[in-house]
């Protein structure tokens, strides 16, 4: 009888543990679907060359940030949306300030203690650069919004940590 309940529970567990294998496969390969399609949108959309990477970025709305080169050998950023209802974005490059140069914004402006992330996004049709912090005395994960065109502060919010 011991026996049976043995198999049995790791019977239960093979399935369970082959249902979540199948559903985070899934869920990868459509979020990895998602940013190929964008690439391909920019290429065409743009005219690029070539990409270098895609990111999601999860704002008002959501678009994917598609890195890449167009025709002239000039490194670009296509922000594509997901939805048809809102508009791409193209820019070169060297039209904005680096992610270098924004991480130094914020560790002047604000002194943190952790850099957590520093990505591109846009909001209301405005690249822009989202730094993620946690403050000097680690009791907030903050948000910070930087204009990608001039580095100029646009916004920012903070959570609290536990």
């Amino acid at each position: 009888m011991k026996k049976l309940i043995i198999v049995a529970v790791a019977a239960v567990l093979l399935i369970i543990g082959g249902i979540s294998f199948s559903i985070y496969h899934s869920s990868v390969k459509d979020v990895q679907s998602a940013e190929e399609k964008a690439a391909s949108q920019a290429k065409k959309e743009f005219n690029l060359k070539s990409v270098t990477s895609t990111q999601p970025y999860f704002g008002n709305h959501a678009f994917y940030v598609v890195e890449g080169t167009n025709r002239s050998n000039q490194k670009v950023i296509a922000w594509m949306p997901k939805s048809k209802k809102q508009t791409a974005v193209l820019k070169k490059a060297s039209s904005g300030i680096t992610k270098e140069k924004a991480i130094s914004i914020v560790k002047n402006d604000k002194n943190p203690q952790e850099i957590k992330s520093v990505r591109l996004g846009i909001e209301n049709k405005k690249p822009l650069w989202e730094v993620t912090y946690v403050d000097k005395d680690k009791k907030h994960l903050t948000y910070y919004y930087l204009d990608f065109s001039s580095g100029e502060f646009i916004k920012r919010y903070s959570l609290s940590q536990s």
